[in-house]
């Protein structure tokens, strides 16, 4: 596979080269690894370079300041995005004798970065609202060239996203439009509930699934849009998608609770330091009353109640009952491939409940 992509990113001037090396380290994850055993290494290095690569040429396409502003934005990730509207193309395709065309290939590829370059605009408006410093071990784009650039940036990204899905077509246009709609309002609501101790259930779900599951949904709609899919499968793919992003969001709030600083690369509580109270927060008050009032009375810096928040809730029963709460959305997610069944190959289908429970095992 090394060769593979040295031959893929050699030409004059391709940014291949660095794509490469991104694409060679994402082949070494669980999921990637996953995919690629039913895919072959060769043809998801190929798609995902690919998709990389026309990530950062679309990052890169404007003006030289909004260029540099987005230079560390497109460095890093997962490309968990594009290796899911990849997969759920793939579950169509393999194994269907003459299913596949190159330009629906091609379509898969766009599907993907159409997504992943949403989800990298959404990334960049969060770092402001949230005043990060970080992302990937880099600055933002807010530290290194300031909020006005930075918002810009985001707001450039999105165009592109929007621009590439309607090189697809009206319907991958408009739903790349709804999603970002969709990912606003999620942030909407969480926003309007941080450091607010009256925080629900209702409201924690209905902010991630606008601000993660939407994204995931859409990632997978994409994929079976592009795989040329059926209304049916198409809208089961899509749930699956839903399922899948609520489940991934439960486990990140756990891991933000559980892991250690250098798994995270920022320290544990994170979350609840930025004022945002996740699920196991919220179920950990039902057994420790006076947590109310710490959350009511934490301020933003407040280390020593942040520490205090996470203690109490790892001595009670909230990460049980969260990773519960995973396992019910890998069940949902599982399920719901039932309805894409007919459009599916049967190795396809099995690689996409595996695919699901591969993600949601970070939380065991």
């Amino acid at each position: 596979m090394d060769s593979l992509l040295q031959t893929m990113s050699s030409s004059p001037g391709n940014v291949g080269e660095q794509s490469g090396a991104h694409v060679l380290r994402l082949m070494e994850l669980e999921p990637h690894r996953l995919v690629a055993a039913f895919a072959t290494e060769e043809r998801l290095a190929a798609d995902l370079l690919a998709c990389v690569d026309l990530v950062r040429e679309e990052a890169g396409s404007g003006d030289e300041l909004i260029a540099r502003a987005l230079s560390g934005v497109v460095s890093g990730g997962k490309r968990l995005r594009p290796l899911l509207a990849l997969a759920t193309a793939y579950a169509t395709w393999i194994g269907t004798p003459g299913a596949e065309r190159a330009a629906d290939r091609d379509r898969a590829v766009r599907a993907g970065a159409a997504v992943e370059l949403l989800h990298l605009a959404s990334l960049v408006h969060d770092d402001v609202m949230d005043e990060a410093g970080v992302r990937h071990g880099v600055p933002t784009a807010n530290v290194r060239d300031g909020n006005i650039r930075a918002v810009l940036a985001g707001d450039f990204l999105l165009a592109r996203a929007v621009a590439v899905a309607c090189g697809l077509g009206q319907r991958e246009g408009m739903l790349v439009s709804e999603t970002f709609a969709r990912l606003c309002d999620g942030q909407a609501r969480e926003s309007a509930l941080l450091f607010d101790a009256a925080r629900t259930e209702p409201d924690y779900y209905d902010a991630i699934t606008g601000k993660t599951a939407a994204l995931l949904a859409t990632a997978c709609r994409l994929g079976a849009l592009a795989a040329g899919a059926g209304t049916e499968a198409a809208e089961a793919l899509t749930s699956y998608g839903h399922h899948l992003g609520l489940a991934y969001q439960l486990v990140d709030d756990l891991l933000d609770l559980t892991g250690s600083d250098e798994r995270l690369r920022k320290p544990a509580g994170h979350d609840v330091a930025m004022g945002v109270f996740t699920l196991p927060v919220l179920y950990a008050q039902e057994e420790h009353p006076r947590l109310a009032g710490l959350l009511g009375a934490l301020q933003p810096e407040d280390d020593g109640t942040v520490r205090e928040v996470v203690d109490l809730v790892k001595d009670s029963s909230a990460l049980r009952r969260t990773r519960a709460a995973v396992d019910e959305q890998t069940r949902y997610a599982v399920g719901a491939l039932s309805g894409a069944a007919a459009g599916l190959t049967p190795a396809g289908l099995a690689m996409l409940s595996e695919l699901v429970a591969c993600l949601a095992r970070r939380a065991h």
